[in-house]
């Protein structure tokens, strides 16, 4: 019976073990690295100023459909000190994918784990899922070659995936927005040595990032 089959005994190692392919040092240092290679600026500007964005009458969106629409909420409820109120709301224009893909090392089962810059992130870039994007850009926009391990995320067999389903985000922001989750075991072609963004991770590497703020992002958590 194959190793990847034994999802409890596998997990549980990974969860509770202390071997790892990269020390906790190792980790801050190559999170410490990307943050200072790059920069990310932030400028308030009206909406009006907003380049591909169309306000209309009920929605702002953009002009090519792509992305996210902003649009607005009106809410009551009974069982809240407050029952009534109004607010934007993003609706998604498609979409998402998550996915970690993973592989034993020495034994131990490690994540891929991409540092990823994006607008919003309050110190540059957070550890997020090896794959992540909107289904609607690798569509559009250069296919599954456009990213690392997409394609492979996508084309994997399904006896290599441990976890697929699609995960409501927070109601409360977004408006009926869903993610595909996914968890893909690894083969041999994928190679310990990855891409310049990426580091392996165990599991308990991972929950001990996730006890301070700023380290791993929500897909990611």
């Amino acid at each position: 019976k194959s190793d990847k089959f034994d999802i409890q005994n596998v997990f549980l190692q990974s969860y509770f073990t202390k071997k790892s392919l990269f020390t906790f040092d190792e980790l801050i240092k190559f999170i410490t690295d990307r943050k200072c290679q790059l920069e990310l600026n932030v400028n308030i500007i009206s909406l009006c100023q907003t380049n591909g964005w169309i306000i209309e009458d009920h929605h702002i969106r953009h002009e090519q459909h792509k992305y996210c629409k902003v649009i607005p909420a009106s809410v009551t409820i009974n069982n809240r000190e407050v029952m009534n109120w109004s607010q934007p709301m993003i609706e998604p224009a498609q979409e998402g994918i998550c996915a970690f893909v993973c592989k034993k090392i020495n034994g131990v089962l490690h994540f891929i784990v991409q540092a990823k810059l994006e607008v919003g992130n309050f110190d540059i870039v957070e550890l997020a899922p090896t794959v992540q994007c909107l289904t609607g850009n690798y569509r559009t926009e250069g296919g599954l070659d456009t990213l690392p391990f997409l394609k492979y995320v996508l084309e994997t067999p399904k006896d290599s995936i441990f976890f697929d389903t699609l995960q409501s985000e927070e109601g409360g922001r977004f408006y009926k927005e869903q993610n595909r989750n996914m968890i893909v075991f690894a083969d041999d072609t994928i190679s310990e040595d990855l891409p310049e963004n990426y580091i392996w991770m165990t599991l308990n590497q991972l929950q001990t990032f996730i006890k301070f703020n700023n380290y791993l992002n929500i897909q990611a958590r």
